[in-house]
């Protein structure tokens, strides 16, 4: 894949303290969206792409959850996406693995701070 990424942003990330009792279930959502290209843009309209990749996560572990909203713009090259369809899952793991790096880095530094011990360590990765 030929692609130029946008540097990753955060939207929103919320830790909280969880009771003893609680009904939380952790939940991630992926999701690419094609967005069109302006008359003028150095992309091809016919053969490039612009993608908004979005993740929306809430994570329960054993005395907390973390929640947010991590995004980030990509450029395809000669590769025309019209729909999450149109890329294979590893495609689609390919472009959105940073954002779960992100989710990860972002895991271990709070949690580290906010228990004052070492951070808890997230693993995403696709297993080989």
């Amino acid at each position: 894949m030929n692609l130029v990424r946008q540097q990753e942003f955060v939207q929103s990330f919320h830790y909280d303290a969880l009771p003893k009792e609680h009904e939380e279930e952790t939940a991630i959502n992926v999701s690419l969206n094609p967005f069109p290209i302006e008359e003028g843009a150095p992309l091809d309209p016919e053969k490039d792409s612009i993608l908004g990749l979005r993740i929306e996560f809430k994570i329960v572990l054993d005395k907390m959850v973390l929640n947010g909203d991590v995004a980030q713009f990509v450029q395809l090259r000669d590769q025309k996406v019209e729909k999450i369809e149109d890329l294979s899952q590893e495609e689609i793991n390919e472009l959105v693995r940073p954002l779960f790096i992100l989710i990860e880095r972002l895991a271990y530094e709070v949690t580290e701070i906010a228990l004052d011990a070492p951070g808890v360590q997230l693993n995403f990765s696709p297993e080989e």
